[in-house]
């Protein structure tokens, strides 16, 4: 007969494998298809940085005035503020375009949807105040979109987990423990800051309150970021936070979900064009017809767009008086007029000097209508971003394109010369040697010694 022996049962607290992975996992414990794709992730954010950053200075909304002194660097800027404060900038000016990556399904399960925004705004940051190594920028970036996508909010509201992302990257650049982690996760979920008012998508039309307004939209997670620095800071000062809220995503059950074998960096998806990813399908449908099928502006009498039901709020018509320096992100309208207008659609197209679209593309956008089609649901309503482009022309065809993977999206992912090219075109203020030493410094970044 077997005996029985009882040990003592130590419960572990909420999320405490989450921090000891956290606070023990080292750069040797990434494979090389992760370590790339961190560096991709950071050339893409990067180049978000410096597009919004030049579109800020633009319209004269560069929030510069309001940074105190430092010894930190924001991306694109000639000053130095803290580290805090480089975090908000980097990220108010990753957030000015709909450019940024995003992580497939997260954001409607409670994570991050755009996780760069966050991570490597804040591990530039941090990583320049305590001169991390290139390698150690890399393990932040990798283990804040861990965050980003693994610690949700119970709520399902994806502000608290960029919450989480922010202040997992500045701890580990920092040195924290697991404790430590689990404070600075708790004080940033305390300092987020609520949503306000906020309505699915945005029209640009809209003149009441229950419209997500821009300005607000792109506020929001700068402070994100700087709140969560500022909780990294506090926790290694020895502050201590509450203990977190328990929930499927952070319990004790944590590492039977993959943790550090699925890295959910793996799951991300990048833009080549500055607007929102549900515009990207019909763009990528309507340049087919372009380029393949030769079709023209003035070929074209009419144009049916076939939308997921779950992307509807990009069918937003504009008029002369539209803000399209944000309200063109979300409109496969002027997205579709841009493409057969212009061939393309670039930064350009939301740059005009009175934030107004020329009338051109406000009557090619009365030619296009967007039809929710259930059809291209599927069974996955949120990834991939289906659509069908049909076209009516003046000589009587019709000619339709189906896109199912715009290009960005698994398993059309984008090629490392194409992040690099998007990198390229947004420094458009640096001398092609400048461009050529970033891309080269990214590309190498476990090869440099310090920040």
């Amino acid at each position: 007969m077997h005996k029985l022996t009882f040990e003592k049962h130590q419960p572990k607290y909420i999320g405490q494998d989450m921090m000891e992975f956290l606070a023990n996992a080292k750069f040797e414990d990434l494979s090389a298809e992760v370590v790339t794709r961190a560096k991709h992730v950071v050339m893409d954010g990067v180049a978000v940085m410096l597009a919004g950053r030049k579109t800020r200075e633009m319209f004269g909304t560069t929030w510069d005035h309001m940074a105190p002194s430092g010894d930190v660097t924001p991306v694109g800027c000639k000053f130095r503020t803290t580290a805090a404060m480089a975090a908000f900038l980097n990220a108010l000016h990753a957030q000015t375009h709909d450019y940024n990556d995003g992580l497939n399904n997260s954001g409607m399960m409670g994570g991050s949807y755009h996780p760069g925004r966050t991570v490597v705004s804040t591990a530039l940051a941090v990583g320049e105040k305590v001169h991390a190594s290139g390698k150690d920028i890399l393990l932040a970036v990798v283990l804040g979109i861990e965050a980003a996508a693994r610690m949700r909010n119970p709520a399902h509201k994806s502000t608290v987990a960029d919450s989480y992302a922010s202040a997992v990257t500045a701890a580990k650049l920092m040195g924290a423990d697991a404790k430590q982690f689990r404070s600075a996760c708790a004080m940033a979920a305390f300092l987020t800051p609520g949503e306000y008012t906020k309505a699915p998508g945005w029209r640009a039309d809209a003149t009441d309150h229950k419209a997500a307004n821009p300005t607000s939209n792109v506020i929001k997670y700068a402070y994100l970021n700087r709140s969560g620095v500022e909780a990294a800071e506090l926790a290694l000062l020895g502050y201590e936070g509450n203990g977190l809220a328990d929930n499927n995503a952070i319990s004790t059950r944590y590492n039977t979900c993959g943790l550090g074998k699925d890295y959910q960096c793996m799951e991300m998806y990048f833009k080549p064009w500055p607007c929102c990813r549900k515009v990207h399908g019909g763009i990528d449908a309507a340049l087919t017809l372009k380029n393949e099928y030769g079709v023209t502006a003035e070929d074209i009498e009419a144009i049916r767009v076939f939308q997921q039901t779950t992307g509807m709020y990009v069918n937003t018509p504009f008029t002369t008086a539209t803000d399209i320096n944000y309200g063109g992100q979300f409109s496969l309208q002027y997205n579709i007029a841009c493409v057969f207008l212009d061939g393309n659609v670039e930064l350009r197209h939301y740059r005009w000097p009175d934030r107004k679209a020329p009338q051109k593309y406000v009557d090619f956008g009365k030619k296009i209508s967007v039809i929710a089609d259930n059809g291209l649901d599927g069974h996955n309503a949120i990834s991939p971003n289906h659509a069908i482009v049909e076209a009516d022309l003046k000589n009587g065809k019709t000619l339709s394109v189906y896109c199912q993977y715009p290009l960005g999206a698994e398993p059309n992912g984008m090629t490392e010369e194409q992040f690099v090219a998007k990198l390229r075109t947004c420094a458009e203020d640096m001398t092609e040697a400048e461009k050529d030493a970033l891309v080269k410094w990214i590309l190498t970044l476990d090869e440099v010694v310090a920040l």
